[in-house]
């Protein structure tokens, strides 16, 4: 009985060999058969997939069979390796340089924008391109699994030492605003190293190490979020939906608002002005509003730049006027607050 589930065990595979070698060579025979070289469907006939990551693209240009086969390389890091765009966004703030030296420049990193776009790749090199009788372009793009490994390493490597940088500059300081921003820096930092650290994984075939730094800076984060309390005051009459905006945005950026705050890390004055403006146009009703907003480091009593806007909206009544005014506001607040908080309240003085 065993002799015979040991054979059967045998014939399974032997039949699972036999089937793996008849796809190859058929891939190898139809692509030969439409007159295309074999490494279109197969380019490990050609290259090693032990020292290439490797990818096809075709199109009915060269420069458009160059950019899909690299796209289509791209695709292998974000299909297994699930990028967050709005942390390395984040990161990108926190690390883009005063010389104009974007993120998307100096890291490793492969994110969904290099699918979409024409954006050349780090360490990638088109192997083979060629030209088919029916006008098409074929492209092999191929990386070098242990060269690109050791960017990453490097880079990785370099993340680290900035996390601990920022971690000691958060254990020194004195202000909680300074470390709620040296630690939400680390974190940005850990967030995207752990991306890093598993696209890596993909070109070295070894299984993916989590940072394990990132559960600690996440904790130390949350500690610091909750220290740093954003009081609002209101001058005049704000809308709710006006003061909800302004208090979520506050929050994603890493701020506890409590309005309740006896002692408030930075306390912020809102002001909105809506007032009926007469523009000589019958059946027109028209509001101008105004926004400032202003806010104060009660640390160190020192006053941040001042967030302001303006404009005036129109409707068949005043009340809808009023309407759209305050969602021109909202609009106003969510494109162009979140970069107030990080470049004013989350910049180191």
């Amino acid at each position: 009985m065993r002799i015979d589930s040991i054979s059967h065990k045998l014939f399974l595979l032997a039949s699972l060999s036999m089937l793996v070698f008849t796809y190859g060579c058929s891939a190898t025979a139809e692509a030969q058969s439409q007159g295309l070289p074999a490494w279109v469907d197969n380019p490990s006939d050609h290259y090693s997939d032990n020292q290439f990551l490797m990818a096809v693209g075709s199109s009915p240009t060269r420069e458009g069979a160059r950019t899909q086969a690299q796209s289509n390389l791209a695709q292998i890091f974000v299909s297994e390796v699930e990028v967050d765009e709005s942390y390395v966004n984040e990161f990108q703030e926190i690390t883009d340089s005063e010389e104009g030296v974007t993120t998307r420049e100096n890291t490793n990193l492969v994110t969904r924008s290099e699918v979409t776009s024409d954006q050349q790749m780090r360490n990638v090199e088109i192997k083979e391109m060629h030209h088919a009788a029916d006008g098409t372009f074929y492209a092999l793009a191929a990386m070098d699994r242990m060269e690109t490994a050791q960017l990453y390493s490097k880079e990785i490597e370099d993340n680290h030492d900035k996390i601990n940088s920022f971690r000691e500059n958060a254990g020194q300081t004195n202000s909680k605003l300074d470390r709620l921003i040296y630690l939400k820096q680390a974190l940005a930092t850990a967030r995207v190293n752990e991306m890093l650290i598993n696209q890596r994984a993909i070109l070295s075939g070894q299984g993916a190490r989590g940072d394990v730094a990132l559960s600690q800076i996440t904790q130390e984060y949350r500690e610091a979020k909750k220290a740093c309390t954003v009081r609002l005051v209101e001058d005049g009459e704000v809308p709710g939906e006006v003061r909800s905006d302004i208090t979520r945005k506050l929050q994603n950026e890493g701020f506890e608002v409590d309005n309740n705050a006896s002692d408030p890390v930075i306390e912020m004055n809102i002001n909105l002005v809506m007032e009926p403006i007469d523009l000589n146009r019958p059946k027109y009703e028209f509001i101008q509003w105004a926004l400032q907003i202003e806010a104060q480091n009660k640390e160190s009593g020192q006053w941040f730049s001042t967030f302001m806007a303006e404009g005036r909206e129109g409707s068949m009544n005043e009340k809808y006027a009023r309407q759209r005014a305050v969602q021109a506001v909202q609009e106003k607040l969510s494109s162009e607050l979140g970069s107030f908080i990080n470049n004013e309240l989350l910049s180191v003085q």
